[in-house]
This record gives C-alpha cells, sequence and structure tokens, in this order.
C-alpha cells in the first residue's frame, strides 16, 4: 500500500519531467519534413525512426505494455541517421512521457 501511494505521489513531489523508455529494432529509418504553422517558412529536416519494440518504460521504472507505444515512430536529429541503421537495437528516450520526439539514442544494452 505504501509503495502504491509513493508511485501516485512522485509525479506530484518531483521536478523532474517523465520521459518514455523504449527499447527495440529499427525496421525503418529516413527523413521527413515535419509540419509547421509557424510562418511561411519549413521546418528543418528531421530523422525517423521505426521500431519493433521489446520492452516500453517511464523513466521512473514504471513499465508501459509495448502495444500501449502506438505509433512506435520516433523523431529526432537528422545527425542519429548516420549513428544508426535498420537492423539495430537501439533504445531511445524521449522529451516527455507521451512524446515522440527524441532525446537520446543509444545501442541498446546487451541482453542477458
Amino acid at each position: 500500500m505504501l509503495q502504491t501511494v509513493r508511485r501516485w505521489l512522485r509525479p506530484l513531489l518531483s521536478r523532474e519531467t517523465m520521459r518514455l523508455v523504449v527499447v527495440g529494432t529499427i525496421v525503418e529509418s529516413g527523413t521527413h519534413q515535419p509540419r509547421t504553422r509557424l510562418g511561411p517558412e519549413a521546418a528543418s529536416p528531421e530523422a525517423y525512426f521505426t521500431l519493433q519494440l521489446t520492452s516500453a518504460a517511464l523513466s521512473d521504472g514504471t513499465p508501459r505494455r509495448v502495444d500501449q507505444v502506438v505509433p512506435a515512430e520516433f523523431s529526432g536529429p537528422v545527425a542519429l541517421l548516420e549513428r544508426f541503421s535498420v537492423g539495430d537495437a537501439v533504445r531511445i528516450t524521449t522529451t516527455t512521457e507521451t512524446g515522440r520526439q527524441i532525446e537520446g539514442m543509444e545501442p541498446a544494452p546487451a541482453s542477458r
């Protein structure tokens, strides 16, 4: 019971923004032009990655069902395309718990 109360209060007491952390294999990647409503100028191109997910959780460790992360598509800096390609196992941390903007991306830790 105490753990449940702590889990409910943690977001209220913490100043840290929750983030979504997913692990999976890249099945598609490329660039896309995000839509913008900020005048006549187009937004800068971004990289996108579609993953086949193996796990998902919040940054505090609370697990998420993989089928809750739909679509499993994430966007970030174009430079990520030089480091990661289709078939790579990766771990992605997003900027928010429901967002798809990549804050960090690294090779997935080896499974034990």
